[in-house]
């Protein structure tokens, strides 16, 4: 997972078709967007996201502003649509205010404990990711979630560890 931030521009009735056009035009002058979904651009740094905010407050245009995370190949996410989207460039996102991330910690308890509690944690789960050469494999929950999984590894004496990549 990787954090990307999303800024929603609003456009304003009555403005002339060429305004639209002029600020679409500065943004890519001033702002390396990585994605767009509709009105929603997705940039890669709080920096870009604040060049992007200030260009949209300036032009009356600022909308929602959502800190996302940008899921890598191999992810699987039931309904995802509940908790993200997928842009026109097919590229995967979740907002991450809805979603937490977590993997069980392999040297807390004993193995029949740890999978015994996953097993219990798994009917919660709404996605999972690979594991990667810097992590293990991460299960996602909704972000209300966090106390009953903790709850959960410690009732089998064992432990979750929370991911914010």
């Amino acid at each position: 997972m990787k954090r990307m931030y999303g800024v929603d521009m609003q456009v304003p009735a009555g403005k002339r078709p060429g305004f639209y056009a002029q600020v679409i035009h500065k943004i890519g002058d001033h702002v390396n967007v990585f994605d767009r979904d509709g009105r929603l651009f997705i940039v890669e740094s709080p920096k870009e996201r604040d060049t992007l905010r200030d260009l949209l407050q300036k032009a009356g245009m600022l909308g929602e502003e959502f800190t996302l995370w940008l899921l890598p190949e191999g992810a699987e996410i039931a309904h995802l649509d509940d908790v993200g989207f997928v842009s026109h460039n097919e590229h995967a996102y979740l907002y991450a205010d809805r979603v937490a991330a977590f993997s069980l910690d392999s040297s807390a308890g004993e193995e029949r404990d740890r999978w015994a509690a996953l097993e219990q944690c798994r009917e919660h789960v709404i996605g999972t990711l690979p594991p990667s050469s810097s992590r293990p494999a991460l299960y996602l929950v909704d972000a209300n979630q966090t106390d009953l999984i903790d709850g959960i590894a410690r009732a089998y004496r064992t432990a979750v560890t929370w991911w914010n990549e």
